[in-house]
């Protein structure tokens, strides 16, 4: 399924590379030596994503009972930022969290018979993650990759209110609409540089796919209080460039 994609927070971006031209220094000690077993890193990063959500829609009550629907929506991100803490359990293996908070701009949905338009809306996610480094590779020895599984938690998803628009000039209304909490899992390539002793420049690729939905009940007053249960499950690509300290 195809996502469109934008940039996802601009300011630490440019602070990611900008960061990368001031720390660069000659290193001292032998390649990686203080990003191997018992050091502790702190990164910040940002990316671009290529982003949606599948829906499922199932009419409970008065006039929506019996119907069933489904659709997509892009999700297109706006800004987001990413503080992770790792300790090195090996010099290859690096087990941690990740605090995450994105913000996306949907497209409209229809999975029943009305379109329904979400406002912008951000979701924090919780991440237990861990990393596999592979041996440094080039003559300076400064470049490493690394492959990953990321399992997050995300306690809900508030698209606030969502305007319904009805066929036929049937009245429009907003509803007011949480999704429940869900949990996803990723998968993570990457390559890393040592730009100091102590410092890194990282450049990951993750697809991130929803293992659970998040579910939400919607009432309609203008169809005499008739409800659906709705489902989403969001997936998609997700590139992040930053930078991590080490000590």
């Amino acid at each position: 399924m195809m996502r469109k994609s934008s940039l996802l927070g601009p300011f630490f971006l440019g602070l990611s590379f900008t960061s990368c031209a001031t720390i660069h220094q000659p290193v001292t000690t032998a390649p990686w030596e203080n990003f191997g077993k018992g050091a502790t890193t702190v990164g910040l990063s940002s990316g671009w994503a290529f982003y949606g959500a599948d829906a499922h829609a199932v009419g409970k009550s008065g006039a929506l009972l019996g119907e069933e629907g489904d659709d997509t929506t892009d999700l297109k991100p706006n800004y987001g930022a990413a503080l992770s803490v790792r300790h090195l359990v090996t010099d290859q293996v690096a087990l941690g969290v990740i605090v995450e908070h994105r913000s996306f701009d949907p497209d409209p949905i229809a999975p029943l018979s009305a379109t329904l338009t979400a406002d912008s809306f951000e979701t924090w996610h919780y991440i237990l993650t861990g990393r596999y480094y592979l041996d440094p590779f080039t003559e300076s020895k400064r470049w490493r990759a690394f492959l990953g599984l990321d399992l997050s938690y995300i306690p809900d998803v508030p698209l606030g209110d969502v305007l319904v628009e009805y066929p036929n000039g049937f009245p429009s209304e907003t509803v007011n609409v949480t999704g429940s909490e869900y949990w996803a899992l990723g998968a993570v390539v990457g390559v890393s540089y040592q730009l100091s002793d102590n410092w890194s420049w990282d450049l990951a690729t993750f697809y991130e796919y929803a293992i659970t939905t998040g579910n939400a009940t919607v009432a309609f007053d203008s169809l005499g209080g008739s409800t659906a249960e709705m489902a989403l499950r969001p997936e998609g690509l997700i590139v992040a460039t930053g930078v991590t300290y080490a000590f």
